[in-house]
């Protein structure tokens, strides 16, 4: 065992198969500075260009940005104070929280030091002037940040250009790319109980769906403090602790809540006075701040800009795009996590729960999660689900309001089709309301939220909590949390038909239940698929924009098709593309696609059946069919291609070809171009694809086929037996960040051969990996 340095922080750091970091200390900050040292040997960059975001440096080291982004981004997060925030965020946790987070910066710094000082950076970051030293504080702000990643993170953009009205008018709104948020996170995860699985214990399968780039990747690591912690699963980039996995006692999983963690509120500007607006019957003005940054011009000067800001009594004015901030209206934005400071009090509490009811008390208690759904379970073969992401409090009148404002208002409508809710900022009967027992004033108490507790199964897929079971569905919640008796994603109807046919089995285990999520199988195309080649007989040549194409051929190729997206599956991109060819809302529901309405009594059944042929005109069915012939035509793709010829990940200089699908198909596995976890990293990637029109929007297709940059990332399926967890998985984007490390590829292979390994949790299992490396850090 190599030992280098000297510090007042000692830890042993242990690699394993695929890179896994197994940190071992005696004391919280040993602990905290092994796990840093250790995630930033892997990832360092990203971590370091993180901290120069939150601590609005991005012009300052890399100039304003395309469309002024990186001054925008450096203005609203003053305006959101991280940085300001970080000492009472400090001071807000526990003696061992505070050692721990104090030892983990150190960890990070210490890498940074070594690796500035033999050159182990990657070439893209080599010498960089924002590679400097690292914080505890600066720690602390991006812990902030990270608890935003649902709500303020996205909107910095436009907070940061929100000008109030001036003598020459209105600044100009926002540009589109300034909004940093999706609609379609996505993760798949189950708690299945002592009636599904064949030993009567509880097992938790995780299946997130997130970006293979950037900040909000996965780190897998086993944390081991004798006689109080030994927790294996993982974390965040930057984020201490463990945020997703097990202990000998408990496993979880999470999924990223369908509801909602900040509002924008329209605001009735006073005549002439486009900083003051009206509330009720009062009249209310706003607050400005002056805030000042540093700006690298093209020249390689550094200028200080200066922008003011403004702000209500609900929060920060935002400048919408298209919208803007005019002289009749505006828009503000209030936000449930800016002061969440027991975020990463609630994921230790969760790493050292001891039986489901411990975990369940630790919820109650802290009520720290900030944005995801939680599925748990332990050997007593009991599953939980609770959404307990932070979500603001509305009264009843106003909830009302929100659902009528959304169907009629098409601001609203547009607003909530990409995650946001719009309240009346003027009204004040909208604003949050401050209930008993919430963790802080204007939110849902934990009381209030939905959960459900069973021994069959529960799961989700990022629809609202409504189903986390449809035995037991959960209604008559905030609307805020999600509407109910709405219809699902296709992904959600697969994730409850795939763990009903578990349960019915009654012989689960960690292997079938990992088979189950790598199955691949498209239930878009069971439901439609047949119909589907029934309108096509007898069609031959259909005109698309003044080209023939051959609908019969394409029919052929589905005809064959084995109704999966595996590496092998010929058919599997021509269905994505048929699919894509219906308005998405259509996949849920609607006359456009399916022929049997969705039944809010039957919602895992429904919707079905094809659409009808039109009486007359054109038929849309053939229609989608050819448009998926052209569009993969244009893009070099050939209809009978085998899905791993023209689907790939690129891992530094390898491709690899990939398996997986997208939300049309109704696949479990996600792998996809596209992702709506908006990233705010500069790390450099390959070179852009020609773009495809709108199948870029709707599929990623682009020249070539698909380049997978979003989907399955960490894979786990963990049983709780009384000898402890079995559990395997893999990290899909593999451990490192830095494309000369074998660890940023082999996840990948062994994801693309669907080739999951023990996850390594007692010593013998760790002693025993045949690539064992291990060394003692220490520093500080």
């Amino acid at each position: 065992m190599a030992q280098e340095g000297n510090g007042r922080y000692t830890a042993e750091v242990r690699w394993t198969t695929h890179g896994v970091a197994h940190v071992r200390a005696d004391t919280w900050g040993d602990l905290g500075f092994g796990q840093g040292w250790a995630c930033a040997h892997d990832h360092l960059p990203t971590i370091a260009d993180q901290i120069v975001k939150v601590r609005s440096e991005r012009a300052r080291f890399h100039g304003g940005g395309p469309e002024g982004a990186h001054l925008a981004s450096d203005l609203g997060y003053l305006a959101l104070g991280v940085v300001a925030r970080a000492e009472a965020f400090r001071a807000a946790q526990p003696p061992e929280l505070q050692e721990m987070i104090a030892g983990y910066a150190a960890g990070l710094d210490a890498w940074r030091e070594e690796a500035v000082a033999t050159d182990a950076l990657p070439a893209w970051c080599r010498g960089a002037e924002w590679i400097r030293p690292i914080s505890e504080l600066d720690l602390y702000a991006y812990m902030g940040d990270v608890a935003l990643m649902g709500s303020g993170r996205n909107l910095v953009g436009i907070i940061g250009r929100a000008e109030a009205p001036g003598p020459d008018g209105p600044a100009p709104p926002a540009p589109l790319s300034a909004l940093g948020r999706g609609n379609q996170e996505a993760s798949n995860g189950w708690a299945l109980g002592r009636e599904a699985t064949a030993s009567g214990h509880g097992l938790v399968v995780a299946n997130p769906h997130f970006p293979w780039t950037g900040e909000a990747r996965f780190w897998e690591c086993h944390l081991t403090l004798p006689g109080e912690l030994d927790v294996y699963g993982v974390s965040l980039l930057g984020s201490p602790g463990v945020q997703m996995g097990f202990n000998r006692d408990v496993a979880w999983a999470h999924t990223f809540s369908k509801g909602h963690r900040f509002t924008l509120a329209r605001l009735d500007l006073v005549p002439g006075r486009p900083t003051s607006y009206r509330h009720g019957d009062d009249e209310r003005e706003m607050e400005p701040t002056t805030h000042a940054v540093e700006v690298l011009g093209d020249d390689g000067e550094v200028t200080r800009v200066e922008r003011t800001l403004w702000r209500t009594h609900h929060g920060p004015m935002v400048n919408l795009p298209l919208l803007g901030w005019g002289t009749d209206t505006a828009f503000t934005y209030r936000d449930a996590n800016l002061d969440n400071v027991e975020v990463v009090q609630q994921f230790l509490a969760m790493d050292r729960a001891t039986s489901l009811d411990d975990l369940q008390a630790r919820f109650a208690e802290v009520d720290g999660l900030p944005w995801v759904n939680t599925l748990a379970s332990d050997r007593s073969g009991r599953v939980w689900y609770i959404d307990a992401s932070a979500t603001p409090a509305l009264g009843a009148g106003a909830q009302e309001r929100f659902r009528t404002r959304v169907a009629e208002d098409p601001v609203a409508a547009l607003l909530f089709a990409n995650r946001v809710a719009l309240l009346d900022g003027s009204d004040p009967d909208d604003d949050w309301v401050e209930r008993p027992g919430a963790r802080s004033p204007g939110l849902v108490p934990h009381d209030e939220l939905p959960q459900l507790e069973r021994t069959d199964y529960v799961a989700n897929a990022n629809d609202s909590h409504w189903l986390a079971n449809p035995s037991e569905p959960l209604v008559g919640y905030s609307v805020l949390h999600g509407f109910e008796r709405v219809p699902q994603s296709l992904r959600t109807r697969q994730n409850h038909r795939v763990a009903a046919d578990l349960v019915a089995r009654g012989d689960v285990t960690v292997r079938s239940a990992l088979e189950a999520v790598l199955d691949n199988a498209s239930l878009s195309a069971e439901l439609l698929r047949d119909e589907v080649l029934d309108r096509l007989d007898g069609v031959g040549e259909v005109e698309v924009d003044g080209t023939l194409v051959d609908v019969a051929a394409a029919a052929e190729v589905l005809r064959g098709w084995d109704g999966r997206a595996d590496l092998t599956s010929v058919g599997a991109a021509l269905w994505r593309e048929v699919v894509a060819g219906f308005p998405e809302e259509a996949q849920r529901d609607g006359p456009d696609l399916f022929a049997t309405p969705f039944d809010p009594d039957d919602p895992v059944a429904t919707p079905a059946g094809l659409v009808p042929a039109p009486a007359e005109g054109a038929d849309p069915v053939v229609g989608a069919v050819a448009g998926a012939v052209a569009a993969l035509a244009r893009a070099g793709v050939a209809l009978d291609a085998p899905l791993g010829e023209v689907q790939w990940a690129q891992r530094g200089e390898a491709r690899v070809p990939v398996h997986g699908g997208g939300e049309g198909e109704g696949v479990l596995n996600i792998l996809a171009p596209i992702g709506a976890l908006a990233g705010t990293d500069l790390e450099p990637g390959p070179p852009p694809l020609e773009l495809q029109g709108d199948r870029t929007v709707r599929t990623g297709l682009r020249a070539g086929g698909y380049r997978c940059t979003y989907g399955t990332s960490f894979l786990m399926a963990v049983e709780l037996t009384d000898d402890g967890p079995v559990a395997e998985g893999l990290l899909a984007y593999g451990q490192s960040g830095d494309p000369r490390s074998p660890h940023h590829v082999d996840g990948t292979r062994a994801y693309a051969a669907k080739e999951t390994r023990p996850l390594l949790f007692t010593e013998e299992q760790i002693r025993a990996d045949p690539e064992l490396v291990e060394r003692t850090v220490t520093g500080g």
